[in-house]
């Protein structure tokens, strides 16, 4: 793994900003922003009935503190979330009715898959860390880029919330790439003699970070559920060699080109070995959690990434998608958007 010297985002400044948490979090509120693309419409308008709901309403407020998902994911009220930034790596942090919430955001760029291409997928160990294993190399940057701000104000939060008692609970949570970067910190809390372990990571279309031997140990230390909706590639990237192997000539075609998009820099012999982590649970057609994740499953769904979307990226790009109308909060936290005549809420990544 390089070392911190070479971080392109070594000469950015990092910033801590207070974001003070909603007034009430159970009453309706407006729309925040608006798609001229929509086919649907709708608005949050509570707070989600389960933890993964919560943990939801935190991902997506990660793109925009101030929207009605802020409210919904059940900040306390009273108290200031801080949101700390270093060029493109955000993370959230906040306090509440489960304990302390850690949401990393995901890209913010116009293309879901935008944040692949750059040499960083390969994989390489974490040089000077405890974990085992190979991870991602642009993931791991990311969230060292902002690491030291981040344990820094987790250890207020934790020191705050005591009370000369017991400490809350810490959750750790993200969309897309936040999900990854969610992974990630999460080992590194679990090694920090500073820090508890977290409590439980809650990931949504989160890409893969590490190999098998990464994947063997993350499981056995940190309890990690793993959403993945109907059509949505991104849980399947970077891939494995058998991912890679079970796809059709015009999907690999496309999987290829996000992987390498300088031709220049393609290595025909690399063996991807990317792992999933945690629980794996599938969100099929019917919106319905299938939480046993099995070869077949997989199977079908590579299937139909090459015969139900025609390689269609917009496809994937609604697949993929955080907000009310996606297949993540229709079916992990349904009760929290209402179907109506309301404007596009939140952020279509």
């Amino acid at each position: 793994m390089p070392e911190s010297s070479s971080d392109p985002d070594e000469c950015n400044a990092t910033t801590v900003e207070a974001v003070a948490a909603p007034e009430s979090i159970d009453r309706g509120v407006a729309a925040a922003t608006a798609s001229a693309t929509a086919t649907a419409t709708a608005t949050a308008t509570a707070t989600a009935t389960t933890l993964d709901g919560r943990l939801l309403c935190a991902a997506e407020s990660a793109y925009g503190v101030r929207s009605p998902y802020f409210r919904c994911g059940s900040f306390l009220r009273g108290t200031t979330a801080k949101l700390i930034r270093r060029s493109v790596n955000s993370v959230l942090v906040g306090a509440t009715v489960d304990g302390v919430v850690v949401s990393f955001r995901g890209t913010v760029r116009s293309s879901t898959l935008d944040w692949f291409q750059n040499a960083a997928t390969l994989l390489s160990p974490a040089k000077g860390e405890k974990f085992a294993g190979r991870v991602h190399v642009g993931f791991y940057r990311a969230v060292k880029s902002i690491w030291d701000a981040l344990r820094d104000v987790l250890l207020e939060f934790l020191s705050s919330s005591s009370g000369g008692g017991a400490r809350k609970p810490v959750y750790l949570t993200g969309h897309s790439k936040g999900g990854s970067l969610a992974s990630i910190a999460a080992i590194l809390m679990h090694f920090d003699p500073d820090l508890p372990a977290p409590e439980r990571v809650t990931v949504f279309g989160s890409a893969r970070v590490g190999d098998s031997a990464f994947r063997e140990e993350y499981d056995r230390v940190v309890r990690q559920v793993t959403y993945e909706n109907r059509l949505d590639i991104v849980p399947f990237l970077p891939p494995s060699r058998y991912i890679m192997e079970d796809m059709d000539e015009n999907l690999t075609s496309v999987v290829d080109s996000m992987l390498w998009p300088d031709k220049r820099t393609r290595r025909r012999d690399y063996i991807w070995g990317y792992q999933p982590i945690g629980k794996r649970c599938y969100i099929d057609e019917g919106r319905k959690i299938v939480t046993e994740v099995t070869r077949e499953l997989d199977d079908f769904r590579i299937k139909e990434f090459e015969e139900a979307t025609f390689l269609r990226f917009d496809v994937f790009v609604e697949a993929h998608r955080s907000d009310c109308l996606g297949g993540y909060f229709q079916a992990i936290a349904p009760e929290v958007c209402m179907a109506g005549t309301g404007e596009l809420l939140g952020h279509l990544s």
